[in-house]
């Protein structure tokens, strides 16, 4: 089953790209690099949904707590693709009597 995440996150949201490589360093300072497998470039987004009514707050934190960082879900980041995502972490921040604020780290994931 695919689960879509349909919420929009707040301007200032950041990307990271960490391609893997294997490295092989020779003792005279020469260095071999290699990539490893077919998808080494792993995307990585820290998203915030600022001051967000707790109502939506709930909604984001319970689509979190059912995935439990195992299920996989659809999500576009802004100025990408539709990919497969998993929330590892996330932080929820009172910002008002009838707010929260909603931090989350997502990983691309490929299966």
């Amino acid at each position: 089953m695919s689960y879509n995440f349909p919420w929009v996150p707040s301007y200032g949201s950041t990307a990271t790209t960490k391609p893997t490589v294997q490295k092989i360093k020779f003792g005279d300072g020469y260095e071999q690099r290699v990539a490893t497998g077919i998808n080494s470039t792993p995307r990585s987004w820290n998203v915030t949904f600022a001051s967000r009514t707790n109502d939506t707050a709930d909604a984001i934190e319970a689509f979190f707590v059912a995935r439990g960082a195992v299920q996989s879900f659809d999500w576009t980041p802004p100025h990408g693709s539709i990919g497969k995502w998993v929330a590892r972490e996330w932080t929820v921040q009172q910002t008002g009597p009838f707010t929260r604020t909603v931090q989350a780290t997502f990983d691309e994931v490929f299966a």
